[in-house]
């Protein structure tokens, strides 16, 4: 059975985006560790437990396909 896809804010979304673009790897930079962490919450970004690398998970990229085919 596949996973709900759960909704993420504008802000957030855009975060993911920029991970995505990013090679599927960011730093977190100071500020954007709020939407770091609504997209963990929602299981589309591992981070690191320094807090410092945010990693795209499956899931996550799964989430940005379907918008990307929405549109």
């Amino acid at each position: 059975m596949a996973e709900a896809i759960k909704p993420i804010s504008d802000p957030a979304r855009d975060f993911l985006r920029s991970v995505r673009i990013g090679g599927g790897r960011i730093t977190i930079a100071a500020g954007a560790e709020g939407r770091a962490l609504e997209c963990r919450q929602a299981g589309y970004l591992h981070i690191s437990e320094d807090g410092m690398i945010g990693r795209l998970t499956g899931l996550g990229q799964a989430y940005l396909d379907r918008l990307m085919r929405a549109h």
